[in-house]
């Protein structure tokens, strides 16, 4: 019943985390909220599935079938009861210079016997300008006790990706309503 309004609130915290990859200290609690939201979806479906027929067992199968779900939900548990949302955060700094070269030439002509009969230099060419090229740097933020490769990023687009279909799945099967 609520789970649609649910959905619409995870994915906003969702594009907040997005845009906070430079501030780890904002990104952390829309995290936070993002979890909150994210399994409120979850709570408000099994509300609805669980006293209709085979509700509590399809609400109970979803969750055994996702590994995303089940973590995503322990996450959620721990960072509201037992300690803030950790995350590890691998820092990538690229540097970029540029090495400008001037150019001249000086030519020395002789003759036969192998003396000097003429010379010629060249001015040497003006570099070009100096350009400041800035560092990149990216960060890449994990969840230390996840068991895959995905980033925290992935790994929440991945989660609300399950939890829509959680949702379309409940809906297709008259457990939860539009």
């Amino acid at each position: 019943m609520y789970e649609e309004s649910k959905l619409d609130e995870a994915r906003y915290f969702y594009s907040r985390i997005v845009s906070e990859t430079d501030n780890r200290q904002n990104l952390i609690f829309d995290l936070s909220a993002f979890l909150s939201a994210a399994r409120s979806v979850l709570q408000y479906a099994f509300e609805e599935a669980r006293n209709k027929p085979s509700g509590q067992q399809w609400y109970d199968n979803q969750m055994a079938s996702s590994a995303v779900l089940t973590f995503f939900k322990d996450k959620r548990d721990i960072n509201v009861h037992i300690q803030p949302i950790q995350v590890g955060q691998h820092t990538s700094i690229q540097l970029t210079d540029v090495v400008h070269i001037s150019e001249s030439i000086h030519i020395k002509k002789f003759d036969q016997n192998g003396k000097l009969i003429g010379e010629y230099s060249s001015e040497p060419s003006q570099p070009s300008p100096m350009s400041d090229i800035p560092p990149i740097v990216s960060h890449r933020f994990t969840f230390p006790d996840w068991y895959g490769n995905e980033e925290v990023l992935e790994l929440c687009n991945l989660y609300l990706e399950q939890l829509e279909r959680v949702v379309a799945d409940g809906q297709s099967k008259g457990f939860l309503t539009k």
